[in-house]
């Protein structure tokens, strides 16, 4: 990709992590802690990207103390925003994903969010 594709494509991250962010927010804003929300960002991202997440790899990424990353985890889990599987290549890691609460709640802005991305790789633009 060009830097200009590259740029885009930054922008669509940062723009559908804001729009996951405002969700949350707006529908549940006083229970989710900022560990938690950057822990989701990277969370996204790393769907996004291809990229499975663990606790440590959430801990190396955003710099937050592991016992940290590993709370906010687990309160993501309970409340069905997150949920684990065993890595098939390594049955001690755990796999971090969505759960079903995050799933429901934000399945048409990431629909809309992959269609673009979908017509960004084929045309080299938005929309």
């Amino acid at each position: 990709m060009s830097k200009k594709q590259d740029d885009l494509m930054a922008q669509a991250v940062v723009e559908f992590a804001r729009n996951g962010l405002k969700i949350l927010a707006d529908k549940y804003g006083g229970d989710t802690t900022i560990n938690e929300t950057r822990v989701m960002i990277q969370i996204i991202r790393c769907n996004l990207e291809g990229r499975t997440c663990t606790v440590t790899s959430l801990h190396k990424i955003t710099g937050i103390p592991m016992p940290t990353v590993s709370r906010a985890v687990a309160n993501l889990q309970r409340d069905g925003w997150l949920s684990d599987c065993s890595d098939p290549s390594d049955g001690r890691k755990r796999i971090i994903s969505f759960g079903p609460r995050s799933l429901e709640t934000t399945h048409d802005d990431i629909q809309r969010s992959v269609q673009w991305i979908k017509d960004f790789r084929k045309n080299g633009s938005p929309g």
